[in-house]
């Protein structure tokens, strides 16, 4: 295993970050990282994949009521792609994207966009109530299950009394599965109970359908890429933690996909919104 440093760009090249290099893929090296997934140019094609594959379905880039929002921040902002579309919707917003790691030095991002390399687990160094918009998407590999209620409380520090704090998540547990998707899936912890532990108001929860396999059309077919993408990735793990082979995973995790299909099996996603008072 080697080490690399790779500067961040878009007004953070100051910052540097260290990698980790396994199987032939690169990884986050930082000491309170603990996100199981690579950062490499193969990841950041099954981000954008993903990105699209959930907005096909939800027919929208976020779910808070937004008026007019004077400054947003997108956690975990990865590929920088929903920054790019809020942007163009929101011209007179300064957004500003958080990522542990930099992004691609040929991203260019649009001129009220700011990118900062940061790690929303150790808190950020913006004052209270700098943004009007506080969103994540998807972050449910990246922060542990003791971390996500000072996470939450974080979030709606940063948040502005009257802004909106927007998480959407999986659920990660997939329905109409059988016994192989059963051993790849796990619980994610309620967020709208965190939401209010944390003070924000006015809670709300959407529930979505993802589709997993071309029975459910476009979106299905785009779900499952993703998913093959993201075993496959994890299938080093699978074999670390629970002795298995690696010959023995990817037959669970093909197993798993002729069950997409001849069960239909979908997932759960949920978009958590709440207020600051």
């Amino acid at each position: 295993m080697t080490t690399q440093d790779a500067n961040s760009s878009n007004g953070s090249s100051g910052n540097t970050a260290s990698f980790s290099f396994t199987n032939g893929r690169r990884y986050h090296n930082e000491p309170n990282c603990p996100y199981p997934l690579p950062n490499d140019l193969n990841e950041i094609d099954r981000l954008d994949l993903q990105h699209y594959a959930v907005q096909q379905v939800t027919h929208k880039r976020y779910h808070a009521p937004l008026d007019n929002p004077r400054r947003s921040l997108d956690i975990g902002a990865g590929t920088g792609v929903w920054l790019m579309e809020m942007a163009t919707d929101f011209p007179e917003c300064e957004f500003t994207g958080v990522d542990i790691a930099p992004l691609q030095p040929t991203t260019v991002l649009p001129s009220n966009c700011t990118f900062e390399i940061g790690n929303a687990l150790e808190g950020l160094s913006h004052p209270d109530g700098y943004f009007d918009y506080v969103r994540h998407s998807l972050l449910v590999a990246a922060i542990p299950k003791d971390k996500w209620q000072p996470y939450v409380k974080e979030c709606a520090r940063l948040c502005a009394s009257g802004g909106w704090v927007e998480m959407t998540e999986f659920n990660c547990k997939v329905q109409a599965g059988g016994p192989a998707m059963a051993k790849l899936s796990e619980l994610l912890s309620v967020l709208d109970k965190l939401m209010h532990e944390a003070g924000l108001v006015d809670i709300k929860v959407s529930e979505f359908r993802l589709p997993l396999g071309s029975w459910g059309g476009a979106a299905g077919v785009l779900f499952k890429k993703d998913s093959r993408l993201l075993q496959t990735t994890l299938a080093p793990l699978y074999v670390k933690l629970h002795g298995m082979t690696l010959e023995e995973t990817e037959k669970l995790i093909q197993e798993s996909e002729d069950e997409m299909e001849s069960r239909q099996a979908y997932a759960t996603l949920r978009v958590f919104v709440g207020r600051k008072p």
